[in-house]
């Protein structure tokens, strides 16, 4: 197993793809975008009996043109207790004073074009003047939401605004100074989709491991404290009630777009 960025995967496949060299057997990323523009390069995942509905795994909605939702990343605001021993209640209170000066840890959004729906969810929620008082905190800007959490854990920053439950609800348990919650106005989170690429070394093995990782035991143990895609004793959200992503706002253009008004804010 090989966990990178959606980038660095992306960028992976395309060459595997485009040389027709056989490599990765699963590939699983939540950059809805590159998923649908490469429909045509997937194997039928219907010899899995869970992807072919024949389980628990609801098929029929989790299953479109080859890819299936395998999960979803559920992002929100996370502090340090130590250093914030009254907690948040929402991100909007990261524009107090008392957050400046590199206190305050958020994703770049230049990673991977959702990216770019998480904030424009930030903005639908919280207005549009929201993150230009962000970026006048002075924030620290961190490649993902796992380098947030080990800088809230560390101590690097006092909150983050993209942090991921599933690592520190465990990092909690075991005693670290961490703690997280959610907005009374919702969350974002990011869904995860598998394909079995037409490149695949040994595309039965990702099947059976596409197949394992959609049941329930699977869900728990690769999934936690997250979105699944069947229930579990940990998860937060089923799919079927994650945000779906604006699709058009992250072709080429509009993420270039998006960036450029970005960095002028945070860079």
């Amino acid at each position: 197993v090989e966990r990178v960025v959606d980038g660095d995967t992306i960028a992976r496949i395309d060459t595997e793809l485009s040389t027709d060299t056989a490599g990765a057997d699963l590939v699983i990323n939540a950059s809805k975008s590159w998923i649908v523009n490469n429909v045509g390069n997937y194997l039928d995942p219907s010899a899995s009996p869970e992807l072919a509905g024949l389980g628990e795994y609801n098929a029929e909605a989790y299953v479109t043109d080859n890819y299936f939702e395998i999960g979803a990343a559920v992002l929100t605001f996370a502090w340090n207790t130590d250093l914030v021993p009254d907690g948040i209640s929402d991100i909007d209170e990261l524009l107090d004073p008392a957050f400046a000066g590199g206190k305050v840890g958020i994703i770049d959004v230049a990673i991977a074009p959702v990216i770019v729906d998480y904030y424009l969810w930030v903005e639908e929620t919280y207005g549009e003047d929201f993150l230009a008082g962000l970026a006048e905190q002075e924030p620290r800007i961190y490649p993902s939401s796992l380098p947030t959490g080990e800088a809230l854990i560390a101590g690097e920053i006092y909150a983050g605004i993209f942090a991921a439950p599933v690592q520190l609800a465990p990092a909690k348990a075991d005693g670290a100074p961490v703690d997280f919650a959610f907005s009374p106005k919702g969350a974002w989170g990011a869904k995860y989709f598998g394909v079995i690429p037409r490149t695949a070394a040994n595309p039965s093995c990702g099947l059976l491991t596409a197949n394992y990782m959609v049941t329930a035991e699977g869900q728990e143990m690769l999934m936690g404290a997250a979105g699944t895609v069947v229930p579990t004793p940990s998860s937060f959200v089923l799919n079927e009630n994650v945000r779906n992503q604006d699709l058009a706002a992250q072709q080429p253009e509009p993420v270039a777009e998006y960036n450029a008004k970005w960095d002028e804010l945070f860079r």
